[in-house]
């Protein structure tokens, strides 16, 4: 079979790549993926039931049946004190529908799209799919805060739309008022839309979170958000998007050639889960706040790792450089002894091979335990990396001494036990 160009150019996740290796193992500590063990609330369950039994199980309107577009317009407007209708909103099949959708509203082949990171590898392949160019933005302050301008060194004629994602998934950072400010700032001086993932838009626990909507003007912004992460709905595939009307009734036309439509069973459960948002999204935030303090504490004083706990998600973005292992190679050699799975920094950009990210989406005790096993690991494969790098100095100074006083000296190996 000849496949297209295009295909070609599309990768595999590393999270994906990493469950699937660790599926080999019958009792790996699975920190890899962003799907939590708790399950979907029972009311949430129980109006799919009701669903079911009542026969509503036909397509539904492509943009997402009424009285569900009508729910988060009702629940947007209060949570970013707005006037959102349900002629702003299209339910889709996840969020990760709805920003492919909205990538191919927008970009036409050589258009350029500007990803603040780090993000994950999604996000640059839907650009990719439309034969446009991502641009990582990986520079940052302090706390994961991006620079900005850097942002504005990388904006040229081709430059269409900046994607920002707060909270952050893997860091758990969340953009402070004055820096969406000056985003939204920096896209209206050049004329750019703005794309604002905000998928963990509840999870939040030490910092409020503030939408970028609040100071950009909706013409040239799109929202998205999903069930999935505040509802432990990943299963059920529905999230929607904010925009215009007239962007709206253009995405449900892309979405009827792609999709249909969002299932419909899930669209009824989805409508219970925002009717009645803080009965459910409350005893969640909770819980994962609460495995938050479990796998830090779990963590602390772990030889070669480094960590800010973060303010919001269910993540920790760790810092392995001090381990002298790529974030590949520690998860590759992690899980082979220890079966512990987590996904490399690599997965979210270029330049985050020196981390690796963990989720607390795990029960306390399994958490424990990956902690326990993550620390029998550490303490061999630092003092591995502090002797590797002590070789590799001593090596190097008798190269350099040696060259001075012998011709053939140069092909002494400087290589370091890893190496050999």
């Amino acid at each position: 079979m000849i496949l297209s160009d295009l295909s070609w150019n599309i990768r595999g996740t590393l999270g994906r790549k990493f469950l699937a290796l660790a599926q080999q193992y019958d009792d790996v500590v699975d920190f890899s993926l962003g799907d939590p063990d708790i399950p979907t609330p029972d009311g949430i369950c129980e109006a799919a039931y009701k669903c079911i039994r009542e026969h509503r199980t036909r397509y539904t309107a492509s943009a997402g049946i009424l009285q569900l577009r009508e729910a988060i317009a009702t629940y947007e407007s209060q949570k970013a004190g707005m006037d959102i209708k349900a002629e702003n909103v299209a339910v889709t099949v996840g969020a990760t529908e709805a920003i492919h959708l909205a990538f191919r509203m927008l970009l036409n082949p050589g258009d350029e799209v500007i990803i603040i990171g780090p993000t994950w590898s999604q996000c640059p392949n839907n650009v990719l799919l439309c034969g446009a160019k991502p641009v990582m933005a990986e520079t940052f302050t302090e706390g994961f805060l991006p620079d900005l301008a850097y942002v504005r060194s990388l904006i040229n004629h081709r430059t269409r739309i900046i994607v920002i994602n707060s909270p952050n998934n893997p860091t758990g950072t969340v953009y402070p008022v004055e820096l969406l400010k000056e985003i939204a700032n920096l896209a209206e001086e050049k004329g750019l839309y703005v794309f604002s993932d905000e998928v963990y838009s509840t999870l939040v626990y030490d910092k409020p979170f503030h939408s970028i909507s609040a100071f950009y003007p909706a013409e040239h912004l799109i929202v998205f958000n999903s069930f999935s992460k505040a509802f432990c709905m990943t299963g059920w595939r529905v999230g929607y998007v904010i925009g215009e009307p007239h962007f709206i009734k253009r995405l449900a036309k892309m979405q009827e050639n792609v999709a249909v439509c969002a299932s419909g069973i899930s669209q009824w459960a989805a409508l219970e889960a925002v009717t009645h948002a803080e009965n459910y999204v409350t005893p969640i935030r909770n819980t994962f706040l609460a495995r938050r303090k479990t796998l830090v504490d779990a963590l602390e004083g772990i030889p070669g790792i480094r960590y800010h706990i973060p303010d919001a998600a269910f993540y920790l973005f760790t810092d392995i450089s001090a381990t002298g292992l790529d974030s590949r190679s520690f998860c590759f050699s992690l899980l082979e002894k220890e079966h512990v799975s987590l996904t490399p920094g690599l997965a979210f950009g270029d330049s985050f091979d020196g981390y690796v990210r963990l989720a607390f989406t795990l029960e306390d005790d399994v958490s424990r335990e990956g902690a326990r096993r993550i620390r029998h690991f550490n303490g061999k494969s630092v003092k591995f990396s502090a002797c590797a790098m002590v070789w590799r100095k001593v090596t190097v100074s008798l190269h350099q001494k040696l060259k001075r006083t012998v011709p053939c000296a140069t092909q002494i190996s400087t290589s370091t036990p890893s190496e050999t």
